[in-house]
């Protein structure tokens, strides 16, 4: 059987820094709902690594058309 392992006291700075870190990133998140198992297909089925490599590939995407119409126009 394996041996439990006393568990690491963490230092408050290192909590707080952590603390920060975690609400600096929240900010940055969206909740994309129901789509959120279409976005995974999509990047999976593209090839795509990371979540910003999937939302660059559609913004440039998006522009592109645009930039098709307008010409068109």
């Amino acid at each position: 059987m394996a041996e439990i392992l006393p568990t690491r006291k963490r230092s408050e700075k290192y909590n707080w820094k952590n603390k920060c870190y975690d609400r600096a990133r929240a900010r940055t998140r969206v909740n994309i709902g129901k789509a959120f198992q279409r976005w995974r297909d999509f990047k999976e089925r593209e090839g795509l690594k990371t979540d910003a490599e999937v939302d660059l590939f559609l913004l440039d995407t998006r522009v592109t058309f645009h930039r098709t119409m307008m010409m068109l126009f």
